[in-house]
């Protein structure tokens, strides 16, 4: 008899009510639905409006989304939608509604993920500028969602930069600081995560998060920033405690975790969701408007918690 594994979490991720709160009281902002022809996409744009975090703009196929809309018994009289169909077709109609000011956010719907990227990245597009598209995941645990949904934890980047430089591992650093007090951290804890706490050259991910970790104290005075840490250290103050590290204000602590790839930001994002129940929101910063990158897999509450940041992001509050 097969036997799905013990550690999968039997909680179901919880967007934090505060997080939809604080959201919603922010300046309205209008949300582009890029291939809003699918039954998730229009139930997250749905959510999205009634939680009171963003108009959302349908981009697709309208005869589709108008039998979508009925079929969810959502009213869509007074919602925009622009007819577009095909995959390229459908993200060039939304970056030019970006373009014109119509739309102030994008949010991945019925279009493959390399597809709407490459429409976002093309300069030509007008959202990328000088800086790199970056990736951040907010992980909410699932304990007192309702009261104050716990301490977030940032990490990047688990979806967008496969094998980062050390100018887009700046801009990383630079932007998890800036959400992260976003989020209520006025001095964030970040840790440039690596195998070891030690630099080496045998693991040499461990000598580029010594490297970042150093620009990073010389350019964000407004951050606590060390490594490189291994993950236990950056995380659990037992484990500081057993190796004895001193005089770290981030080990054990950390608010937000750089990691050296992208594959093990992946890996640690979808171990968290699916062996401890954690909301993750992600957006891709760094353009002009934030990119809201969800999948079908993402709950509905990490679909309409990744809304909420993108709009707390925009408003900058």
């Amino acid at each position: 008899m097969s036997e799905p594994t013990p550690f999968l979490s039997q909680q179901a991720p919880k967007c934090p009510a505060w997080l939809l709160e604080s959201a919603a009281t922010a300046a309205p902002f209008v949300m582009g639905v890029v291939g809003a022809n699918s039954l998730v996409a229009m139930e997250t744009a749905r959510d999205a409006h009634k939680a009171g975090l963003a108009t959302p703009h349908l981009i697709g196929d309208e005869k589709v989304i108008r039998n979508l809309a009925a079929e969810l018994d959502w009213d869509i009289a007074n919602i925009a939608i622009t007819h577009a169909t095909g995959e390229d077709s459908i993200v060039t109609t939304a970056t030019e509604l970006v373009k014109d000011g119509t739309i102030q956010a994008l949010i991945k719907g019925h279009v493959h993920t390399d597809r709407f990227m490459a429409g976002i990245i093309k300069r030509s597009s007008g959202i990328r500028g000088d800086k790199r598209l970056v990736h951040i995941f907010a992980l909410f645990p699932p304990a007192n969602a309702d009261k104050d949904g716990g301490k977030p934890l940032l990490l990047t980047d688990g979806a967008v930069n496969v094998a980062p430089d050390f100018t887009t591992r700046q801009v990383m650093l630079c932007e998890m600081v800036r959400v992260a007090q976003i989020l209520g951290r006025p001095r964030p804890r970040i840790a440039i995560i690596s195998a070891t706490e030690t630099p080496i050259t045998s693991v040499p991910d461990s000598l580029a998060a010594a490297e970042l970790a150093a620009w990073g104290r010389t350019h964000l005075p407004q951050a606590d920033i060390s490594g490189p840490l291994s993950l236990d250290l950056a995380l659990s103050p037992d484990a500081v405690a057993i190796k004895g590290i001193k005089d770290d204000a981030v080990a054990g602590f950390s608010d937000g975790l750089i990691m050296p790839d992208l594959t093990s930001g992946n890996v640690l994002f979808k171990a968290l969701v699916w062996f401890k129940g954690a909301c993750a929101a992600g957006v891709v910063i760094g353009g002009s408007v934030p990119i809201m990158l969800t999948s079908r897999a993402d709950s509905p509450a990490a679909r309409l918690a990744s809304v909420a940041l993108g709009a707390k992001l925009y408003c900058g509050d």
